[in-house]
């Protein structure tokens, strides 16, 4: 049962990414002939995969290129509507294709989806997602206003400015949800790891920079990020075990 998920998930990672030119990337949107050709790469790998039992997945292939040829179809609509966000379209896109192939093996094997909701916990679920989103609306905000006080300092601002625009608040948050993941897998040596590399990279710009004020603002802005995020994933980790 598990084989056809992953030659469904296979068939997919080679036809979006490994057999997708860069140039039916860039044409699909004004000549729709490489639409076309990206989907029938999709649909033969698909049949290649099921070769051997085509007679019983003949609908569930039809199924997915025709959801495949839909999403993608929508993609290149929000491209060229919202061009702006190349980053959130690929994450929708890429979530809606997932979602058909996990959608048509759950309908196939209808045992493995009551099995695995027999095992869902209700209470955990909504633990996991106050802990996420802890860490990325509710921190971010909470070191935001810790900071506001030196925020009127024009030098400081200035310093602040020359990095990327919110770069400092996607590492915190990808930082947390790391220090989430090692805690939840008991994996506490990896924390101190992400804190050491962190400061390796940090290093030489702090060196560079000569300038007390943001060093202090970059060491306080770390151990704050890290201390909070080891706080709700620790908090997290009690809370499913009592419950």
């Amino acid at each position: 049962m598990l084989t056809d998920l992953l030659k469904m998930l296979m068939a997919h990672i080679l036809g979006d990414f490994v057999f997708q030119p860069k140039s039916w990337v860039n044409k699909r949107g004004t000549q729709i002939q490489y639409l076309f050709y990206h989907v029938a790469v999709h649909a033969g790998l698909l049949i290649l995969f099921f070769i051997n039992d085509l007679s019983n997945n003949w609908q569930n292939i039809l199924f997915l290129v025709a959801a495949h040829l839909a999403i993608d179809s929508l993609k290149i609509g929000w491209e060229q509507k919202w061009p702006a966000n190349p980053v959130r379209i690929f994450i929708i896109d890429q979530a809606l294709h997932l979602a058909s192939i996990f959608g048509i093996y759950f309908f196939n094997h209808q045992e493995v989806f009551n099995s695995i909701l027999a095992k869902i916990s209700v209470n955990h679920i909504m633990l996991y997602a106050i802990a996420i989103l802890l860490i990325v609306f509710v921190i971010p905000i909470v070191i935001r206003i810790f900071f506001s006080k030196w925020n009127k300092e024009t030098d400081f601002n200035n310093k602040r400015k020359e990095t990327l625009f919110d770069a400092g608040t996607i590492i915190g948050v990808i930082e947390r949800l790391m220090i989430l993941g090692f805690v939840m897998m008991n994996f506490m040596e990896a924390v101190g790891f992400l804190l050491a590399a962190k400061s390796i990279f940090r290093f030489g710009d702090l060196t560079n920079a000569k300038d007390t004020k943001f060093t202090e603002y970059v060491l306080i802005g770390t151990l704050l990020s890290f201390g909070l995020g080891l706080l709700v994933a620790i908090a997290l980790k009690e809370a499913l075990i009592i419950i």
